[in-house]
Formats: C-alpha cells, structure tokens, sequence
C-alpha cells in the first residue's frame, strides 16, 4: 500500500485531473436523475395493493381520484364552466363535479340532498379530480388561478395525493439549499476549531463535495430514486463520512512531528490511516446497505445511495484529498493557527470518574428501552408528511370541515356477473363510513346490456373483462378505523369473488405499507448487526471486540427510539426504519476510533491507563466528527418543510449524541471489566500483562512502576498529570 500511495502522490496531477473529469461528467447527470416522490411507488411487487393498482392503471389507466378543489362564493354556472375549463388542462385525467351527479335542469330543492351535499355545501361547489403522474407545482398553481379567477370567488382549496406530491416536489430543492448550506457552515467552523490551518477546512469541504458530485450523478445508472433519497443523501453522506479526512488530517500532523519532510509525512498519514479508514468506511457502507434488505422498496433506494456515497468518499479521501493537501502544502502552511483547544485531559478525567453511575443507567434503562422502542406508534400517509403550516394541510382542513374526509377506492371485478355485482354493491352501500358507491349496476342497472348504454358510462365501468366499482367513504386517510375498513373491504370482495378482484386506493396502500415495514424493522436490524459484526470480526480478529462495540451502540439505538413513546409522539415509519442503519453506521466509526486507539495502548499500558488514555487522544475526531452529523442533522430538523425528514434529521442527532456519551463513558468501562474475556477470545492482540510485570518488581524490591519505566513512559506521564488534575 505504501508503494501505491507514494505513486499516487507523485503522479498527483494525473489523480487530480481524473476527478476533475469525473465530477465533471457527474454534475451533467445530475438534472437527468428521476425523482418521485410517492411512496405507494415503492411497495415490492409482491404486495396485493401494488399488483391491483398496476392492473388498474393497465385497464383503466390512471383513473383514480387523487386531488379535490373547493370554490365558494360563485354561481352554478361559473361553477358548470370552471369544470369544463379544468376538463382542457393538459395534466388533467378527469373531473367530477355536482353536474355529473344530479340534473341541474331541476331544482336543488327537490333532488336527493345526501348526493347534492357531498359536492355542495351551500357556499361552494367541490371538485375532485384524477390528475397525471407527471403534474407539478406549477399546473397545480395555474388550476388555483383559473379558480380564483371566477367571479366572486372566495375560497379556493385544494388538496389530494396529487397535490402533496407536487408540493413536496417544489420543496426539495429550497429545503436541500438550506440543509446543505447549514451543513457546509457547520463543517467549516467546527472543522476550523479542531485543526491547525484555515485552508483545511477548505480542502475538507472540496474533497467531500467531489465525493457528493460522483454519488449524486451516478444515479443515473438507477434512473429514478425517491425524493426522500435526494434530499438526506447528500448531507448524511457528507456527514458521516467527514471522520475519515479527520482520521487523515490527524495522522498527517502526527507524521509532521517526526519529519520536516512534507512528502514522508503524508505518506506515512496515508499508510496508518488506510485501515482505520478502510474499516469505518467497511462498517458504514454494509449499515447503509442494509437497508436494501427491506421489502419496502423505499430502503433499497435509501440503502444503495447511501452505501454508494460511502465508497466515493473513501476514494475521495484516500486519494484525492492527500494530493490536493500535499500540492497545497505552502499555502496551508502561511494559513496555520495555534490549535483552539490544546487537551482533552480533563474530559478524560471526567469521562473515568463518571463510567460507573453511567454504566450502571444505562443497564437499568436498557430494557425499557427496548421494549418502549418496540411500541412507537407510527404514521404512513401523505398528508401525515404535511407540515402543519403548509397551503395543502391548510386547504386539506377546510375541505374536510365543509364535506368531510373523503376516500375514493376503485374496484375491478369480473364482467358479467351482475348478481354477485349487485349484492357486493349493496354491502358496500350498507358501511357506516360509505358516502356513495358507483357501479355500472347503479347507472345502468343490471338488465341493461353494455353495448346498448353510454359509451362514456361503459368506458370509465366496464374494460378489459371487468366490471369497476368506485366507492367513497368518509374516511381519513390511515389510523385503525381505516384499516379495519381495508380488511372489511377486503373480506366483502373475497366472499364473492374469491381471489379475483382488484382493490386500489391510498389507505389500501398504507394498509399495505404497514404490513410489509412491520416485519422490515427487524430484518433491517438483524441484518445490520450481522453485517457489521462479521465486518468487526474480520477487522479485529476478535469474537468479543465486536459484541462489546454492537452491545454499547445498540443500547444507545433503543434509548434514542424510545424517546418517542415517552413523548407519546408518532414517528413516520420511513425516519424509524432508517433511524438503525444510520446510528449503527455512524456509531460504529466512532466506536472503531477509539477501539483502535485502545488496543494500541494496551499493549504497553493497564487497561485502567489505556482507556483513559484512548479517550484523550480520540476525542477530538470522535467529537469533531459527531459534532457536524449532530448540527448538520439539527439543521435539516430546523429547516425541512416535510415532517418526515425533520424526523430523519432529529432522530439521527439524538442518536449520534447518545452514542458518542456511551462511547466516552461506558464503552472504556466495558473494555476494562470484560479484559479478561477480549484476552481470551482475540488473536495476537499482545496485551501488556500488568501482574505479570507487578509481581516481577515486587520480587526485585521495587515499585512495580519503576520497573516498567521504559515501556510505559507515555503511560506513566499521563498518570501523573492526572494525579496533578
């Protein structure tokens, strides 16, 4: 490796200009990435909701209520009119309004009042619309216009999937701006503070922001990936990754003490840093990569970005950043400052002392931990993705106060069996929760042969074999109601149908969502800690390494996902899901740090020593690191419009917090008391045997200290300075 390294810093021009082109190229991709940002997307194919809903588009296209206008203050004509002008937008499947339920030719007064109050309300008319996949902000603001555009119009709402998704949509890239831009600040002061020149930060933020360009613009080899996937990638990978050009810049200082020679040094930081780095970068990447192990789909998108941004930051900084450090060498030199903080010794003192009561919290509170981390209520539709602020959840409130929640569900059902039609129809219509159901046996009635009714009325009911039936409830979007009536829905259909219908719908796709993420949760734990514990054992060559580190970081996982169910707090299953893999990842870096660090010492040291001198050397990349993954992720919780990510954002600092307390304070603890059993369960770990060099000086009539002066000088000068503090 070492010849490598040299190669690559004396061709260093060679490897600056192929990154050049590189980013380059993958800025040019980057606008050609796909985003999508509806999670009913995402559910694997398996899914009954996916399959009926890709049946349904199959026959009857995109035909699916999915927005809602609601105009008060104008008169049935402008209202028949503002149908129609809707009817000739571009994105616009179709509309349904009063005029399509009711003769306008009579009066109000003398028709059906339950009908004519589902679209009508006395101040304003309600439209509900089927819109595109391919519909924007920009169409939805025109649609708003058009509507407010009517004489003496008022109100104007709207709202829907549709209508969310494009919102959110509009969003991504305001909300990215302001996370990256909190991200890039933060790096840069909390970098400036823990080096010695101006210029690293600099050469920090370069590096990671090639590694960032290669990720993003790689994406296209994937062609679309979720708009959650766009907008956390890039600051997590930034993030996460930062330890490893601290670990690099760390050592490069190191090796400037021992030579004046700038070339030796950054090789020499190069070759001790490659296997601390290596291994981060081992552990992370399988965490990411484990989110691919989830059926929903939403976690391969995640876990692939993720675990590939790891790989580009790893060739980023074990190549690219030494040649851009070394060819600026002069420049940082003339930018160079005193280090802000010069020790870590009373931190180290402090973290000895206090190891014991946080042991011993952290045992009793483990349990409960878990258990309460297993009980979180989650939520799973659009609209729980709303900031509570925002113009939809807004125009979503209004609607709902003037007609109610509203569900439209479609179901196909084999043609021609106009009995068990009828009866399921009947069924449907006796639900508590249904406002209307639609069917070619309620428009045209049963005796009525297709090929003699409406072209229009056989086309939207009747295609391809099946007969469809559209049924609206009053139900909200998730929660145990709406999923009972899934069920209910479900077993209505079945009785009469078997297995051969289609049942498509938003809360159908929840239902869904709930019960593949369900089983997710634990698959995506289990194959975290698989992966990274093999990871762990390979690189430590060592049975009981791992299970101390995973033991420690997964205590702080279940306290950081407890906290909500104190709270009493819903948490979206996404931020939940991911919350494993992303603490688990970032944990294990810090935990491999001061791992690494420790065994060093202690094989010249007592553990005692060892570990309080391990957390002295390893505090500032440990706290540096976990610093800016802790303010980058306050910051997406402070700025995001979307709910979910601010959860994302809230839950990955707290549990980078709660990691890097229990890595100073119990992990130390736990090398100390389980010494015995990492002895005998390691290979050549070389630990120095304190007893044996005790009752060595003891029988020679001295103090077991003096007689290990020489190979414990570093061990005896932090001894005395602590006796000293």
């Amino acid at each position: 490796m070492e010849r490598i390294f040299r190669g690559v810093l004396k061709h260093r021009k060679i490897v600056v200009a192929v990154f050049c082109v590189l980013t380059a190229i993958c800025v040019a991709l980057i606008p050609q990435v796909g985003i999508d940002a509806d999670m009913s997307d995402y559910l694997p194919p398996s899914a009954k909701s996916s399959q009926d809903l890709t049946a349904m588009k199959e026959v009857y296209g995109n035909d699916i209520t999915n927005a809602r206008v609601y105009v008060t203050g104008i008169s049935q004509v402008d209202a028949s009119s503002f149908a129609d002008t809707l009817k000739s937008e571009g994105d616009v499947v179709s509309v349904t309004w009063l005029g399509d339920e009711v003769d306008l030719a009579k009066p109000l007064e003398v028709q059906d009042s339950d009908t004519i109050d589902e679209w009508y309300d006395g101040d304003g008319y309600l439209f509900q619309m089927v819109l595109s996949d391919t519909v924007d902000q920009t169409e939805i603001d025109h649609i708003r216009s058009e509507a407010q555009a009517l004489p003496g119009a008022g109100t104007v709402a709207m709202d829907g999937s549709a209508v969310s998704n494009a919102s959110n949509m509009a969003s991504l890239n305001v909300d990215m701006a302001k996370i990256m831009t909190i991200a890039v600040i933060t790096v840069f002061l909390i970098v400036m503070l823990s080096t010695t020149s101006y210029l690293h930060p600099v050469v920090m933020l370069l590096t990671i922001g090639v590694a960032i360009a290669l990720n993003m613009g790689t994406n296209i080899f994937r062609g679309t990936i979720s708009s959650i996937t766009e907008l956390v990638a890039s600051v997590l990978q930034l993030a996460v990754s930062m330890d490893y050009s601290i670990v690099l810049l760390t050592n490069f200082g190191r090796a400037r003490e021992k030579t004046d020679d700038q070339f030796e040094a950054m090789v020499m930081a190069m070759n001790k840093s490659f296997s601390v780095i290596l291994s981060s970068a081992a552990v992370t990447f399988f965490g990411f990569l484990s989110l691919a192990t989830m059926q929903f789909l939403i976690g391969q998108d995640m876990g692939i970005a993720l675990a590939k941004g790891i790989v580009c930051s790893f060739l980023s900084i074990t190549l690219l950043m030494p040649c851009i450090l070394y060819g600026m060498r002069n420049v940082v030199e003339k930018t160079t400052h005193k280090p802000f903080i010069k020790s870590f010794r009373r931190m180290a003192n402090f973290c000895h002392k206090g190891a014991v009561p946080a042991l011993a919290i952290a045992i009793v509170i483990a349990v409960p931990a878990l258990l309460a981390s297993q009980s979180v209520g989650f939520t799973y539709s659009e609209s729980s993705n709303l900031s509570p602020t925002s113009q939809v959840k807004t125009d979503g409130d209004i609607i709902n106060g003037a007609f109610g929640e509203s569900q439209t569900w479609a179901i196909m059902v084999p043609e021609g069996q106009w009995s068990e039609e009828e009866a399921l129809v009947d069924e449907l219509k006796a639900l508590p929760t249904t406002k209307s159901v639609l069917s070619y046996t309620t428009v045209a009635g049963d005796a009525l042969p297709h090929e003699l009714a409406s072209e229009s009325v056989v086309k939207q009911l009747i295609n391809g074999g099946y007969s469809r039936i559209v049924l609206t409830s009053n139900a909200s979007d998730e929660g145990e109601e709406s999923f009972a009536l899934v069920e209910k829905v479900r077993s209505l259909i079945s009785s009469h149908y078997g297995d051969d219908y289609h049942l498509a719908g938003n809360t159908v796709s929840y239902y869904d969502i709930r019960s593949v993420t369900t089983s997710d949760q634990t698959t995506v734990k289990l194959a975290s800690v698989i992966a990274i514990g093999i990871v762990l054992l390979i690189m430590f060559k060592s049975l009981s390494i791992p299970i101390t580190l995973l033991l420690a970081i997964e205590v702080s996982i279940w306290i950081n996902e407890a906290v909500p169910y104190f709270m009493g707090d819903s948490v979206n299953f996404v931020a939940f899901l991911v919350i494993d893999a992303v603490q688990l990842g970032a944990a294990v870096d810090y935990s491999i740090i001061y791992t690494e660090e420790y065994l060093a010492r202690r094989k010249r040291m007592g553990k005692a020593e060892a570990s309080l001198s391990a957390i002295e050397v390893t505090a500032q990349p440990i706290i540096t690191s976990s610093s800016i993954l802790i303010v980058a992720c306050l910051g997406i919780y402070l700025v995001a419009s979307s709910p979910m990510i601010q959860q994302v954002g809230l839950l990955i600092a707290r549990g980078a917090l709660i990691s890097v307390i229990l890595i100073f304070f119990v992990l130390p603890l736990m090398f100390k008391l389980f010494d015995g059993f990492i002895r005998h369960t390691s290979l050549k770990l070389g630990f120095y045997d304190e007893h044996k060099d005790q009752g060595a000086a003891s029988a020679a009539g001295a103090p077991a200290c003096a007689a290990t002066a020489d190979d414990k000088g570093d061990s005896h000068r932090l001894q005395s300075a602590t006796e000293q503090e």
